[in-house]
């Protein structure tokens, strides 16, 4: 087996132009070809070098590619040192955006793998706007009227969803309609990873720095940035995925005067979104007083994306809850939810 194996052409390929020459020449035509194809949204190893890939057309496959654990390495190393950031033995892991591409890259070496591995998750090509997703079957028209609505109202709005199922994507929907209904505000986005698109004429982006363990300087994270955010007189705070204790920064800034915000979180459904943000302020060393009130006084609306895949391994995406959330009542200690009834004649998915 070669290291490189010529990927198969798919009748409806439309290419994009080279972006990264010298990633292009490090990982080879075959991946070229599959970083080029509109079809493909996700590639990447484990640790026996195979490169499997996510297409729309094809649905999940695995190719005859194989990267040797060396080219591995120097792949996830040239991504980072595009990017100024550090990955080796001690700063196992490494996320960035591939240079040129847009494309976010997850990578890991020795000793938290066997192997090196990595994941290439691609820019969508253009932003889906609400109207979109109707058109697709992702959304019924009963619920984009109530997002809309709901965006009017600058209502605080949390997408909540598994790994792959498009929370992004669908977060830059939101962001669309946001953009073209309050063009005059001022929207603040704090990400790890450049992901989010945004449209809007008075729109800012920040990205956290890299944790190499230096003492001297605190670390640049999500709760550092949101602090910086809260000088620079957003009117919408977006917060492209809470994965930590920042959860209770942006609950707190969201419920001070900067209404209409949006972000991300892993979760299984509506409601356990709110769960896991409840899990997640705890992680932050400065929490204190009734996290649950906060969370039923922040958060107003928990929209819920879900992906189902067919026999072929294609993905189709669908919104399958919202929930309204009025507040949290501490004499029965729940939330007082609102579950918005969807259209009965949705039929979900088309193609």
């Amino acid at each position: 087996m070669t290291e490189e194996t010529k990927v198969k052409e798919t009748p409806n390929n439309d290419f994009l132009p080279k972006q990264n020459p010298t990633l292009d020449i490090l990982w080879g035509d075959s991946i070229t070809s599959l970083m080029r194809r509109n079809d493909v949204n996700e590639i990447y190893i484990n640790d026996d070098g195979y490169v499997w890939y996510d297409s729309h057309t094809e649905g999940k496959v695995k190719s005859d590619i194989y990267l040797s654990p060396a080219k591995a390495r120097v792949i996830i190393e040239a991504v980072a040192g595009q990017v100024q950031k550090i990955v080796n033995e001690d700063i196992p892991s490494i996320s960035a955006e591939v240079a040129g591409y847009g494309a976010r890259f997850q990578g890991e070496l020795p000793p938290i793998v066997r192997n090196p591995e990595f994941n290439i998750r691609k820019k969508a090509i253009k932003i889906f706007t609400l109207e979109d997703y109707v058109k697709n079957g992702t959304l019924s028209e009963k619920y984009k009227d109530y997002l809309i609505n709901a965006v009017k109202k600058r209502k605080n709005i949390l997408v909540v969803g598994g790994t792959g199922t498009g929370k992004t994507t669908f977060l830059n929907a939101t962001l669309d309609a946001i953009s073209k209904l309050t063009p005059f505000h001022r929207i603040i986005s704090l990400e790890d990873t450049p992901e989010l698109q945004c449209s809007a004429p008075d729109y800012s982006a920040m990205y956290t720095k890299q944790d190499v363990g230096d003492t001297k300087y605190p670390p640049y994270d999500m709760t550092r940035l949101l602090a910086d955010c809260m000088r620079r007189s957003p009117d919408r705070i977006v917060v492209g995925e809470v994965r930590d204790g920042c959860a209770y920064a942006m609950l707190k800034a969201w419920n001070t005067g900067h209404e209409g915000g949006c972000c991300t979180v892993h979760a299984n459904s509506a409601v356990q979104g709110l769960d896991r943000i409840e899990s997640l302020c705890y992680e932050n060393k400065t929490c204190a007083g009734d996290v649950r009130r906060l969370i039923g006084e922040a958060i107003d609306v928990v929209v819920s994306i879900v992906y189902v895949r067919s026999a072929n391994g294609k993905k189709g995406r669908v919104i399958d809850d919202i929930i309204e959330v009025s507040s949290f009542d501490r004499a029965t200690q729940s939330y007082k939810l609102k579950h918005i009834p969807n259209d009965p004649s949705f039929a979900g998915p088309t193609g």
